[in-house]
């Protein structure tokens, strides 16, 4: 069954725990390997921990390496793999596989544990490209991902599921031969399998037991998959009859998730640990063995789970020491995590305070905060206050996700350290503590003392100090806040350098994405993406893709791709982040409703967006403390309220809601333009437009170009509903070539219904340079075509190619000359004169800025792909 298999490339055993998947694919190996010899096998372990693309793709290829000989050269590059080229690395390994002349077999053990998506998306790539001499195992318990599983469509994936993996009658009895020695009857093994369904661990646990207990009958009852007790399986027919010393072994080890050599040297004193395992895999005992990047075990879970229980149970005074000697061999190998949880479960203040002073601030850095909080809670306020390091990590917790109001007077409780520190030391250590108050400060919207405290700091660190990136970051978000958008973006562009030098991931997520906030206000859309997924990237290679700054990220890019009218791009940006935020409070949820909202106002179905408004709206009755989003939903709601008349609701919002006063950052602007709406809607067209002009003001002089742009085309929108249509198209006319030079669509098309007549008359009446008619020409069909391709029956036309005017005949033309077709061929396809269909390609050339076929077929190519 798994050699037929192997005609795929990609062959996937797909099943529940103990079903044999990792045996199935060894012997599948060995039975595939009798029939072509000299097949090769390169075999990858999977641990949660690989899933980074940095860290899977050096693994993939070292193990490929094990089984056949790969260059130097790209040996060394997937070492130390650089940002986001992980495509590269796969690429030249289909290069160097291309070239070997033997059959190989590789084999990606748990893969069910990778969940990164740049990672499924190489290796979609690597399965599409493999030579005809290498196939491709995956080992999983869930279903792979979808990329992967659309290969299914192309014929390329062969899948084992838990029928095929079961054990059947001859299978049963063969594995009580070669294993008990034991010949059983068929109507005995026939019982077998229905008690355990064909379970393959099932049958590994009733051979083990029949050391114990011989009647199979009573070990198969009790092992029946309707009534499961496998703590008391392992107990009674199992671990009793082990050695002594293995019995210690298994204990003392299960206190960790896994171990090698050195951590089981240390947590079972005066026990031969080689031994031991060497007598653990000769016995089947469920440990499991990871190759690369070193020799490191774990047991399987249901031995794990066994063992966890009877340490709990009957070995409970054992664990503290335990979890100490683990915290200890854990540090000594540079694993600062593992070593502070174990520290933590041990209970040991004293090494919960060393760990704390040395790795405080690179656990903080790394955004591990909650097991800061952990170790810190473990801790008196007398025991932190004995030293500096300390009172730094609390306060910096406290400062970001805790209580900021209590940072201040603890700082003070602990003046006394700067005092008794070395003279050569206080400088630095005042800078520190200063940063931390300037962060607290920054908080609580204190901008003013947060800056004081911030540039103070940086007079006292010395001039190379990488320490000076975290004032420097606080001093970039107060410029931020107050609209200083150009003084903080160099300052984020200097911490970002730091930070990366001082692996403070956080810092260098954030600095990244209120750099990509910035060049977006300034109209930068491209600068602005290439930040966006530069966070992304970056956040995956450190393994904190789930965090807020990936988030934003994705935020950002559905943005730029709403305001560039690709609605497609836009949504699946958008269901990316309601999967990571699925486990979030149900807010971001609703916020995101917001962001679909907006979609379906552009081009969509009138009544999903009366069914996402409905659901949405319930979101600006809510508190909550990431208000950062809550302007992005109020202006929507407010928008939508506006469009469909709802005066009501738009009345009590404009008496509940508190005036906006102050023009300084993008949300001041967003917030002034639901006041405005709600005021054109009630009829106050004077105060709307004086607010207006008033933030318009603010925003030209601080360089938000989106921003004036936005807020002027609302100013010329509600002018022209007050009546004076003169100045309304006066101020379009203004308008239109920065508009253009900007690329804007989406804050035309949200007015369409009062901008787009004013459009209509001066493309009639007046003469534009030829880019500013061209972008015109385009929000005119884009407004003409909207909704109709979502007609029944109506072809689908990409967002990219619509927003640049492409009609439906010329959609039509042009997919014939992606496929390759003649003039010829496509005038007898469709019927038409081929002096009609030159026609449509002059036209389509015109649109998409190209001169010849190549070049239409090369830019139609990269904008359906968008």
């Amino acid at each position: 069954m798994f050699v037929a298999a192997c005609e795929s490339p990609l062959i996937i055993l797909k099943a529940p725990a103990g079903f044999g998947k990792t045996v199935a694919a060894l012997y599948g190996y060995y039975a595939y390997a009798d029939r072509h010899r000299g097949t090769a096998l390169a075999w990858l372990s999977l641990d949660a921990e690989d899933d980074r693309p940095g860290a899977f793709i050096a693994y993939l290829i070292a193990a490929v390496n094990h089984a056949v000989e790969l260059s130097e050269v790209l040996l060394n590059q997937s070492e130390t793999p650089a940002g986001n080229n992980m495509r590269a690395l796969v690429g030249q390994l289909l290069f160097e596989l291309d070239q070997v002349e033997s059959e190989l077999m590789i084999v990606l053990d748990d893969f069910h544990l990778i969940e990164d998506e740049h990672i499924h998306a190489s290796l979609g790539y690597f399965v599409k490209h493999l030579p005809p001499h290498i196939k491709l195992v995956l080992t999983t318990r869930s279903e792979p991902p979808a990329n992967i599983m659309s290969l299914r469509l192309q014929g390329l994936v062969a899948e084992l599921d838990s029928q095929q993996l079961a054990f059947n009658l001859l299978e049963t009895k063969a594995f009580f031969q070669e294993f008990a020695n034991t010949d059983v009857p068929d109507e005995q093994a026939n019982q077998l399998l229905d008690q355990i369904e064909g379970w393959a661990v099932g049958l590994q646990l009733i051979v083990l037991g029949m050391r114990n207990n011989p009647s199979l009958a009573a070990l198969g009852e009790n092992l029946s998959q309707k009534n499961l007790n496998i703590i008391d399986y392992f107990d009674s027919e199992l671990f009793d009859g082990l050695p002594a010393e293995v019995k210690t072994f298994l204990l003392n080890t299960s206190v960790v998730k896994r171990f090698n050599l050195d951590v089981a040297d240390a947590l079972c004193p005066g026990i031969n640990v080689h031994e031991i395992l060497e007598y653990l895999k000769r016995h089947h005992l469920f440990v499991v063995q990871f190759n690369e990047p070193r020799d490191w075990y774990r047991y399987h879970h249901l031995m794990y789970e066994f063992l966890q229980h009877k340490l709990l149970v009957a070995h409970s005074d054992s664990l503290p020491e335990l979890h100490l000697q683990a915290s200890d061999v854990f540090l000594r190998l540079g694993y600062v995590v593992g070593a502070v949880d174990h520290a933590i479960r041990s209970g040991e203040r004293e090494q919960i305070i060393r760990i704390l002073k040395k790795h405080g601030n690179e656990l903080i850095h790394k955004a591990h905060y909650d097991l800061v909080r952990r170790c810190l809670a473990e801790l008196s306020e007398e025991e932190i206050l004995e030293d500096a390091n300390l009172v730094l990590v609390r306060c910096w917790v406290e400062a970001i996700f805790g209580d900021a109001t209590l940072v201040h007077d603890f700082l003070g409780r602990a003046r006394q350290l700067v005092e008794a520190a070395p003279v050569d030391q206080r400088d630095f250590l005042r800078a520190e503590m200063l940063t931390v108050n300037s962060q607290a400060a920054f908080t609580l919207q204190f901008f003013e003392r947060a800056s004081a405290y911030a540039r103070e700091a940086l007079t006292l660190y010395e001039a190379d100090s990488i320490r000076r990136q975290s004032a420097l970051l606080i001093l970039a978000n107060v410029l931020f806040e107050q609209g200083d958008i150009i003084g903080a973006l160099e300052i984020y562009e200097e911490s970002e350098l730091l930070s990366r030098q001082e692996s403070n991931y956080d810092a260098v997520l954030w600095s990244l994405n209120q750099q990509a906030v910035i060049w977006k206000s300034r109209g930068d859309f491209v600068r602005s993406a290439e930040l966006s997924r530069e966070v992304i990237d970056y956040a995956g290679e450190q393994g904190v893709r789930y965090g807020f700054n990936v988030v934003f990220a994705y935020i950002n890019q559905a943005e730029i791709a709403l305001e560039e009218y690709h609605l497609r791009e836009a949504k699946q940006l958008i269901h990316r982040i309601q999967n990571l935020c699925e486990t979030w409070d149900d807010y971001w949820q609703l916020h995101l409703q917001g962001w679909l909202l907006k979609c379906e106002m552009l081009k969509g179905k009138p009544t999903v967006a009366r069914e996402l408004a409905t659901e949405h709206e319930l979101i600006l009755s809510q508190e909550y403390t990431a208000d950062v989003l809550m302007p992005y939903s109020t202006e929507v709601q407010l928008q939508w309220w506006w469009q469909n008349g709802d005066l009501k609701k738009i009345k009590t919002w404009l008496k509940a809601k508190p005036e906006v006063s102050e023009y300084r950052s993008i949300r001041d602007f967003m917030l002034l333009r639901a006041e405005a709406y709600g005021l054109a809607a009630t009829e106050d067209f004077g105060a709307a437009r004086r607010k207006l002009k008033h933030a318009i003001q603010h925003a030209e002089t601080k360089g938000f170009r989106v921003e004036v742009i936005r807020m002027a085309l609302l100013k010329a929108a509600v002018t022209d509903i007050a009546g004076d249509h003169e100045q309304a198209t006066r101020q379009v006319r203004r308008l239109l070539p920065s508009a253009a030079s900007l690329g804007l669509v989406a804050s035309w098309l949200f007015l369409r219904q009062w901008l787009m007549p004013i459009l209509e008359r001066l493309m009639r009446s007046e003469v534009f340079p030829p880019e500013v008619a061209k972008y015109a020409d385009q929000l005119l069909t884009l407004n003409r075509q909207r909704n109709t391709a979502d007609r029944p029956g109506g072809e689908q036309i990409p967002d990219a190619l619509l927003a640049a005017g492409v009609s439906r005949k010329e959609w039509r033309v042009y997919k014939h000359i992606l496929a390759g077709m003649s003039n010829e061929e496509i005038a007898g396809t469709m019927f038409i004169a081929v002096s009609t269909v030159k026609t449509h390609i002059n036209n389509l050339y015109k649109k998409l800025g190209v001169r010849t076929r190549r070049e239409a077929i090369e830019r139609g190519e990269s904008l359906i792909a968008e």
